[in-house]
Order: C-alpha cells, then sequence, then structure tokens
C-alpha cells in the first residue's frame, strides 16, 4: 500500500516520540498536565490538550500507542499531514470540551483513546468507498461497541489492572462522533471540490 503522503511518517513519528517521552516520566509529568477539572478551572488550560497525550501507566501507553501506530500503517494511503493535524487541531479541544460542559463529574482523564477513536473513524469513512464491505463492517462493529460502551451496566474497570484506573467510555463515544463528522464533511469538500475542477471554464 504507497503512502499518500511520504513525509507524513516524521509527524507520526514526532507525535509517537512525545507521547512516548511523556509515558516514560508519567509518575512526574502527569501532575501537571492531565485533565483535572480544578486545574483547569484555575487557569490551567493545557491540560485541555495535553490530557489527551499522557497516560495512566506504560500498558496504558503501550495500547494507545499501538493503536496510532497501527492507523497510520492500515490507512496509509488515506492520510496526509493536513487531514492528520486536522484531525488532532480539531478533535482534541471538541472532546475537551464535551468532558468540561457534558461531564461535569469527571475531574480527572488522561489518554489518546478519545481522540483515536475519531481517528479510526475518520479513515474509516474517508476509505468506504475504496473497500465498502469491510469498512461497512469495521463502521457496525465499532458502532456497536460504543453502544454497548453505554449501556447500564458496562464494566468500566475491566482495565483496572492493566491500566490501573476506569475506562471513561464517553470520550470514546465524544471521539468516535468528532470523528464521523470529519470523515463526511471531508467527503463532501471532497466532492464539490473535485466537482469545481470539472466544471468547463
Amino acid at each position: 500500500m504507497q503512502s499518500l503522503d511520504p513525509p507524513l511518517r516524521w509527524h507520526i513519528a514526532g507525535l509517537a516520540g512525545l507521547m512516548l517521552l511523556l509515558g516514560v516520566f508519567h509518575e512526574s509529568v502527569n501532575p501537571w498536565l492531565e485533565y483535572n477539572r480544578e486545574s483547569i478551572a484555575d487557569g490551567q488550560w493545557w491540560r485541555l490538550v495535553s490530557g489527551h497525550l499522557v497516560h495512566m501507566n506504560l500498558w496504558h501507553l503501550g495500547m494507545n500507542l499501538s493503536g496510532f501506530l497501527l492507523c497510520w500503517v492500515f490507512f496509509t494511503d488515506l492520510l496526509t499531514r493536513a487531514r492528520l493535524w486536522l484531525w488532532l487541531g480539531v478533535s482534541i479541544p471538541v472532546v475537551s470540551a464535551a468532558f468540561w460542559y457534558l461531564d461535569t463529574d469527571l475531574y480527572g482523564y488522561v489518554g489518546l483513546s478519545g481522540v483515536l477513536h475519531g481517528l479510526l473513524m475518520m479513515c474509516l469513512l474517508l476509505g468506504f468507498w475504496g473497500h465498502p464491505k469491510l469498512h461497512g463492517l469495521l463502521l457496525v462493529l465499532i458502532s456497536g461497541r460504543l453502544i454497548w460502551e453505554q449501556m447500564p451496566g458496562y464494566n468500566v474497570h475491566y482495565l483496572q489492572d492493566t491500566i490501573d484506573g476506569a475506562v471513561h467510555v464517553n470520550a470514546h463515544l465524544y471521539g468516535a462522533l468528532v470523528g464521523a463528522v470529519l470523515g463526511l464533511a471531508l467527503l463532501f469538500w471532497e466532492k464539490r471540490r473535485a466537482q469545481n475542477l470539472e466544471k468547463p471554464v
């Protein structure tokens, strides 16, 4: 599979390296970088961004970093630097805003998994017409899991022993919704752009 944007690998490497560095020193940096409602209310706004880049422990980091790199590998024919930074630039503030306004009882959060769901949804939609059966199946499976996570009685502590914390399932839902909107918006914009280019001058 040929990369749509070869220089993208350096951006991926930079992001992965940053998360790896933060993950190695998580005990030192998390108190300053995690999403913490009280600290944000006191003016530490950077936590709205940095909270998505730090993790509870190395297992937590490994799971999310693996997912991020797999998305790049599997969707290398769809991802560009512009799409990568659009995803990050939109997903992170929107998911954090959802935490702030909708999850008012959420006082702490770390991890990439919420916005990572957005990257996956965006890529599945962007590549849908190229692989409708596979992407359609994955979209159904992911949507089903998101619904299951919202059901009463879902065990948010199933990874407690591994990641030293509960899974905040709303992060997955918010991230996936943002990614779906981004994917559909990009499809619409690119279709309109192609139509305009085809118009006779």
